[in-house]
């Protein structure tokens, strides 16, 4: 990269400007043109080009539960409507499992791989499902605002959660990974004052216990290792 510059670091800001003048001229001509920005490992989410892609992919990451964190985790570097998160369901893997894969990305823009002729039909359907459900609220959420109820996630943690906050509808994702607590409150600062409706919405025929607290504004869940669940929280003026 030092090629015609006075150092390595002229050459690469000289490098990085031709490639971001060519995208230019790209788009320019082919203004409906979708080029995804690959950033396996982060390495290229910087506004420069995520100003200039309608897509990024966030990681090639492909275990499943360690996709959890990073997909809790990456609004914090990129719009949901351009994060790509990939969905890898196993050949041999459980309902469980492909419901998991669904609930990473279904708040951000599915990446769906994954061997998908080879599966049961109980698992393609939850699939199915949470594809649609996806497309159902996808417009919503590119309006949205995140929110971390019980903070970023780490790889150590046994909950994670992420949320979307959508006018007066909250989307909220929840995972289990491991460990030994069986059920979690989650605080919903935005339900202080108001009434909540709070339903779980994917898997819809996969429900799990669950229940509301008004008065704390707490979502009480209980989930089994390595599952996950997306809730709607809708709320009305008390």
């Amino acid at each position: 990269t030092e090629k015609d510059a006075d150092s390595i670091g002229e050459g690469l800001l000289q490098h990085n400007r031709a490639y971001l003048k060519w995208l230019d001229s790209i788009f320019e001509r082919y203004p409906d043109l979708v080029i995804e920005n690959c950033g396996s490992g982060g390495m290229r989410m910087e506004y420069s080009l995520l100003s200039r892609h309608s897509i990024q992919s966030v990681t090639d990451q492909t275990d499943y539960i360690k996709m959890a964190p990073i997909a809790a985790n990456c609004m914090t570097a990129v719009t949901p409507e351009q994060a790509a998160i990939w969905s890898y369901p196993l050949s041999d893997g459980d309902v469980e499992e492909a419901v998991f894969n669904m609930v990473n990305a279904i708040l951000f823009r599915i990446h769906q791989s994954g061997h998908l002729a080879e599966i049961s039909k109980e698992r393609f359907d939850v699939i199915k499902e949470g594809i649609e459900y996806h497309t159902q609220i996808c417009n919503e959420l590119k309006e949205g605002l995140p929110f971390w109820p019980i903070g970023l996630a780490t790889l150590s943690d046994e909950y994670l959660s992420v949320g979307i906050e959508c006018n007066k509808k909250l989307y909220l994702a929840i995972w289990r990974t491991e460990g030994n607590t069986d059920s979690l409150q989650i605080p919903i600062k935005q339900a202080a004052g108001k009434i909540a409706n709070v339903t779980m919405t994917y898997p819809s025929k996969m429900q799990v216990p669950f229940s509301w607290n008004n008065e704390t504004c707490t979502l009480d869940i209980k989930l089994a290792p390595k599952t996950a669940r997306i809730f709607e929280i809708s709320l009305y003026k008390s």
